[in-house]
């Protein structure tokens, strides 16, 4: 009977550590694993091999790149024309410019910037000569002008082109010159530097002719 007990609590023990081994999933390792699964539903995002944690993966929309092209870059813009050259800005003169030997006579008008500032002077100026037979308005020649700016203190010239009195006659006595400057309104009266008298004549041509500004060379009068 003592014997029987024995066995059957040795058969007990091996049948014990049977179901032991075979039944590893309740084992406290495999438990711990279980608990640590991520939750049904729920991703994780790992960053990029390289890409810290927490820093942008680019996957979004790009920031815009600053224009560079304008940016604080300031506009140079064009330099502002100087007024024009008023009568009051300029010193008027006139001497006589004739070359020996020429049929055509010249006086030479020199308009001399006086003020502290550049002006711009471009065209004919008004001319007319004053006579004993009334103001003799002077016509234009067909010259181009492209204008000229005048700095502090630096002039100008144009020509007044005549035929003189040959005649050994009084012809029309010269008493004036009247010039008034391109664009102008006010004049000024000279003495007239060149010959006395022009011929008397009823030629269709113009007895005096003018030429634009800087029509006659520099260093005249």
């Amino acid at each position: 009977m003592r014997t029987s007990r024995i066995a059957v609590t040795a058969a007990a023990v091996v049948a014990g550590l049977s179901l032991s081994a075979c039944g590893g999933g309740d084992s406290p390792t495999n438990a711990s694993s279980s608990s640590s699964s991520t939750p049904a539903g729920e991703q994780t995002e790992s960053a990029p091999a390289g890409q810290p944690e927490g820093e942008s993966t680019g996957t979004g929309s790009p920031e815009q790149a600053p224009d560079e092209g304008s940016a604080g870059q300031e506009s140079t813009g064009t330099a502002a024309k100087p007024e024009r050259c008023h009568t009051d800005d300029l010193t008027i003169t006139a001497s006589d410019a004739t070359i020996g030997g020429d049929t055509t006579s010249t006086v030479a008008v020199k308009l001399l910037n006086k003020s502290d500032r550049e002006c711009s002077i471009k065209g004919f100026a008004g001319v007319n000569l004053l006579s004993s037979e009334g103001a003799i308005p002077a016509t234009r020649r067909d010259q181009k002008d492209d204008g000229t700016v005048l700095k502090s203190g630096e002039p100008t010239y144009f020509g007044i082109f005549y035929k003189a009195n040959a005649s050994g006659g009084s012809g029309v006595r010269i008493k004036g010159l009247v010039v008034t400057p391109p664009d102008e309104k006010k004049s000024v009266t000279l003495k007239w530097p060149g010959e006395p008298s022009l011929p008397v004549t009823d030629s269709p041509e113009p007895s005096v002719e003018i030429g634009p500004m800087g029509s006659v060379g520099q260093g005249q009068g």
